[in-house]
């Protein structure tokens, strides 16, 4: 349905806002869990459910909780791993609720990450919960670009995942529907690139900086995943990708081009 907004009819409905977000629910293991977080998604408006690495569940036990939310769990979209989960997204954020630069340097509150995706341009974003036990392991939090966390007592600071998905979608649902103009500005509908189609670009360009001796070390992952992580940050859509490609790629061409002679 659509809502009025300051004397005109908003372009963009409250679903389609809604329907660019995805929920990642990586290694969860209790059917029961996946089904009370379906039931939670679909009842702030969330409908795109995504499975990473999990296993087979007992349906009945996920039916009993999700009722009727099953739909979501039906035509969720399963993968082998997370990064093959996030391949499609624009922007990766990790919930966690251990902090520290040693886990990702970007490190927001629910309520703070809501209004970053209040002021940014309209994409597909990943909100990626971890396994019951463990959450996030380093190596799934790094494929993150940043991390969210959500504010508990310090006496019992563990959420269940069900629970924070609940938590984190009545948030966005509440923060994302107050103000549809800010959200849409001007454009029809995502022009930024998904993750996948960011990190191919990314590795062209750093193989050619490589290739132009660029680096000390050998190891460039740490420039690709500096420059992923800023972009997706910054909001960048598929023309700036692109445009700092070709600046890169350029300066990678002169420095591989011999010095010219000076005229004496």
């Amino acid at each position: 349905m659509g809502r009025e907004c300051r004397g005109k009819r908003c372009s963009k409905p409250m679903g389609q806002i809604l329907s660019d977000i995805q929920v990642v629910l990586c290694r969860a293991q209790e059917p029961g869990n996946v089904g009370s977080a379906c039931r939670a998604m679909k009842a702030m408006g969330f409908s795109r459910l995504v499975l990473a690495d999990c296993p087979p569940y007992d349906e009945g036990k996920l039916s009993a909780l999700a009722v009727h939310a099953r739909d979501l769990y039906e035509k969720a979209v399963r993968a082998p791993t997370l990064s093959n989960a996030l391949e499609n997204s624009s922007l990766a954020a990790g919930f966690t609720r251990r902090g520290g630069q040693k886990r990702i340097s970007s490190y927001l509150s629910l309520e703070e990450f809501a209004e970053f995706l209040l002021s940014s341009p309209s994409r597909t974003v990943s909100l990626v919960f971890g396994n019951e036990r463990t959450g996030l392991s380093e190596e799934e939090l790094r494929l993150c670009s940043l991390a969210v966390h959500i504010p508990t007592s310090p006496e019992y600071p563990s959420l269940n995942i069900a629970q924070a998905v609940q938590i984190s979608c009545y948030v966005l649902a509440r923060t994302l529907g107050a103000d549809f103009e800010r959200l849409d500005l001007g454009k029809d509908g995502s022009t930024a690139p998904t993750r996948k189609e960011m990190d191919l670009e990314i590795a062209e360009v750093v193989t050619r900086l490589g290739a132009a001796g660029f680096f000390k070390k050998s190891d460039s992952s740490h420039v690709a995943l500096f420059l992923r992580n800023l972009l997706e940050r910054a909001g960048a859509d598929k023309d700036e990708l692109a445009y700092l490609a070709r600046l890169l790629k350029k300066a990678s061409a002169l420095a591989e081009s011999p010095a010219p002679r000076r005229k004496i």
